[in-house]
């Protein structure tokens, strides 16, 4: 048996159209997190005479964001070398970036909220504005990721996934 005829390495269970539709939300999920990353950084990091966003809602969304861009970086990477994760463990970490996504999204809304009722404003309400672009840029990757659960559960659940 020659090796181009070795095909032990590929995977052979599992559908390419549900493999691919969860490549194309992963590819998705990492566009909004790369725009909530560069949006929050902002309002985050130079606010010296108004503070836009508590420190700790600041640490959890970074802490948000990075920890799942890096999750979702592997991922792809793993599927770009034809390994992929076991559907339940891609349906956990859909479930757990979901979650804190809605927590992020929850606590943005809040904190743009507790800034515009201080009826001060300041001359340059630019930081506030992207406070409220990366709370809905959350809440719509927030939506992807439950669809990234549903679709995993639906295609892992019918044998589409290995």
């Amino acid at each position: 048996m020659s090796p181009a005829d070795d095909n032990s390495f590929a995977t052979t269970n599992g559908n390419k159209k549900a493999t691919y539709t969860l490549i194309c939300i992963k590819i998705v999920e990492l566009c909004l997190l790369i725009c909530c990353l560069g949006l929050i950084d902002e309002p985050a990091t130079n606010s010296h005479l108004r503070v836009f966003i508590t420190p700790r809602v600041m640490a959890l969304c970074y802490v948000t964001f990075g920890a799942l861009a890096i999750y979702t970086a592997i991922y792809l990477i793993m599927t770009l070398f034809g390994d992929m994760t076991p559907w339940r463990t891609a349906t956990l970490w859909a479930l757990v970036g979901f979650v804190l996504y809605i927590a992020v999204t929850a606590l943005l809304f809040r904190d743009w909220s507790t800034t515009k009722d201080r009826n001060y404003w300041h001359p340059n309400m630019h930081r506030l504005d992207l406070v409220m672009a990366t709370a809905s840029i959350s809440l719509v990757t927030a939506l992807v990721y439950l669809l990234d659960v549903l679709l995993t559960i639906r295609f892992g659940v019918h044998g589409d996934l290995e």
